[in-house]
């Protein structure tokens, strides 16, 4: 959405195209028949009556029957702040009844799912919904960092994702190398929350990002036009994956990064 546009607030709203074009439009002008919206907004003039209508029954069009000619002019703006309080209080609403409904779709998914499962994923959207998945872990964390995250997900990605993750009392431990100091990291304020060890090339190499959690081993890379991840359920895969981490979190050297 571009920033002051009412044409973009409006159908970021909920407005359609055309509503959005004809409340602006008698805005500006005021109350104007359906011909002459449809010659100053190029929509067609059916198109026009039935759009009318339906912006007349939500509420933000006013019809005006006036010596044989009926004029359609814009609900005041109070009524776009009504549709906004409203659209608040709905979303207010589903997230309070999240976290009843997600434990109800674990359970179901954990009722049909099978011993192991494999997710593949690519490009951005495919990497940042694997590193929202990790909040969902129940017990701690662990994982190798290939590099810093920040300069692929993007700052705001990547503050919305710290925040949630310590909101959630989620603790994680990583070890990362040589790779991820050369990638200019950004600290972020992950308080207690993550305990970090670094381990040289030379002792182990860190090709791509890894993570640890629960019944899942997550892999993921971004490297110019290759970016992939992929997701493991497998209880047996993720304990192997834990104990070998361990053994690495001893011979890494404690760190504050």
């Amino acid at each position: 959405m571009q920033k002051n546009d009412p044409l973009h607030y409006l159908q970021h709203l909920g407005f359609a195209d055309e509503e959005a074009r004809l409340y602006l439009d008698m805005l500006e002008h005021g109350a104007s028949t359906p011909l002459t919206l449809s010659r100053r907004t190029s929509i067609n003039r059916t198109k026009v009556y039935r759009v009318l209508e339906e912006m007349k029954r939500r509420g933000f069009a006013i019809e005006e029957i006036g010596d044989g000619t009926t004029a359609y002019s814009p609900a005041p703006t109070e009524r776009i702040v009504q549709l906004l309080r409203e659209r608040q209080r709905a979303t207010a609403e589903l997230t309070a009844q999240w976290t009843s409904v997600d434990s109800q779709l674990q359970q179901l998914t954990l009722s049909t799912k099978a011993a192991t499962r494999v997710k593949y994923y690519r490009g951005r959207e495919g990497i940042e919904q694997m590193v929202w998945n990790v909040l969902k872990a129940k017990h701690e964390v662990v994982g190798y960092t290939f590099r810093d995250l920040v300069h692929f997900v993007g700052s705001k990605f990547m503050a919305q994702f710290v925040e949630e993750f310590t909101r959630r009392n989620l603790f994680m431990r990583d070890i990362y190398g040589d790779e991820y100091l050369a990638s200019e990291p950004i600290q972020y304020g992950w308080g207690g929350h993550v305990s970090s060890r670094y381990l040289p090339k030379k002792v182990l190499a860190i090709p791509h990002q890894m993570d640890i959690y629960d019944e899942v081993v997550t892999f993921y890379s971004w490297v110019g036009d290759e970016v992939w991840g992929t997701e493991i359920w497998n209880p047996s895969v993720a304990q192997m994956q834990k104990q070998l981490f361990e053994l690495a979190w001893e011979k890494a050297k404690k760190s504050s990064a």
